[in-house]
């Protein structure tokens, strides 16, 4: 049901300590801690003793010690320690996962060992950019992880969804609307991009604030997806009062078939001097308000109905040209490695 061979993002940096954290991931379970000097450690999070999770366990220097029965795993996945017993089986070994920190997320890889490269992992710039600014976020979300992407890739949902905050005015029925619209998608290699550009629209509250605009703007989205499933999006408002600009990337992690761990940036070239509106605080709080009461629910209750209405097919429109193009890009993927096209992928052939 999952991909392999991809780097997918399992924490943010500040989560992982000497105290070991567990995260189901692709519905695997993963113990995540930091050893000796900040040492990186992910390994299955069990015990091959009796299957008990290693994370109730105790980090000793680059090990860590289950609470059942003591067995002691070193960083590679080895059994090292037995209690009362010399001999130690090979079978007693478990998976060590390759990890790394990278962007301001801890990333593992699951796949082949020997394909674990870390110039794989997504490339974010403009989270170590001396001109902005980062936020980083985490959401832990009760729906399909390809449901979360599509909200993403739905461009056209802010004009509805947030349009007191994020989106603009054009959305509503009879409202202002924008000189033109402008939107294209496109592929290179295995990623899908989109260009959409809003001309003369008024936007919502938030982008106001941001840059201090009294009138309308031009608002610009640039997107990309990439396998296994992050969105990077990237935003200019423009008129003659000022530009800013920003990115935002969204991971979207499966936890099983119907949750997903949900990381996210957000990056700025505006109010990073510290003081003034907005700060690094008040985007938090923004985007973690936004998304929490109006993303998330939307999706987990598309989830609920697609769990109870069977048999039902959704009618495409001319806005979900990218989502239709992901859609065909994971629809290709899975069937060249011959797995299952997954029912969330909806592909018209």
């Amino acid at each position: 049901m999952f991909l392999d061979n991809y780097w997918y993002c399992a924490a943010l940096p500040h989560e992982v300590t000497v105290k070991p954290l567990r995260r189901v991931i692709c519905n695997q379970p993963v113990v995540i801690f930091r050893g000796s000097q900040g040492c990186l450690v992910a390994l299955e999070d069990r015990c091959s003793h009796r299957q008990a999770p290693l994370s109730t366990g105790d980090v000793r220097g680059n090990n860590i010690q289950c609470a059942y029965h003591g067995f002691v795993f070193d960083n590679t996945g080895v059994c090292v320690h037995i209690p009362h017993q010399d001999t130690i089986p090979s079978r007693a070994n478990i998976h060590a996962y390759p990890v790394e920190e990278k962007w301001g997320f801890v990333w593992i890889w699951r796949g082949d060992l020997k394909k674990a490269n870390a110039a794989k992992i997504p490339n974010l710039p403009w989270t170590t950019d001396a001109g902005r600014s980062p936020v980083y976020v985490y959401f832990h979300v009760k729906a399909n992880h390809q449901l979360v992407a599509d909200n993403l890739l739905d461009i056209s949902h802010a004009d509805y969804l947030h349009s007191s905050t994020l989106g603009s005015k054009s959305g509503i029925m009879g409202g202002p609307q924008p000189d033109s619209l402008e939107f294209r998608t496109w592929q290179e290699g295995d990623e899908i991009h989109s260009y959409r550009k809003l001309t003369n629209v008024e936007v919502a509250s938030f982008p106001k604030k941001w840059g201090n605009f009294s009138c309308n703007v031009d608002r610009t989205n640039i997107q990309m997806w990439e396998a296994p499933n992050t969105v990077h999006v990237h935003l200019e408002f423009e008129n003659n009062e000022n530009k800013i600009l920003i990115n935002h990337d969204h991971i979207m992690t499966p936890e099983t078939e119907t949750s997903t761990h949900y990381f996210m940036d957000f990056t700025r070239n505006f109010g990073i001097e510290g003081g003034e509106y907005p700060t690094d605080d008040d985007i938090y709080n923004e985007q973690y308000s936004v998304i929490s009461k109006d993303d998330l629910p939307m999706v987990e209750a598309q989830q609920e109905n697609i769990n109870l209405c069977t048999g039902v097919v959704d009618v495409p429109v001319k806005a979900d040209k990218l989502i239709s193009a992901v859609h065909r890009q994971l629809a290709d993927m899975y069937s060249s490695r011959a797995i299952s096209i997954p029912s969330y992928v909806l592909v018209k052939r």
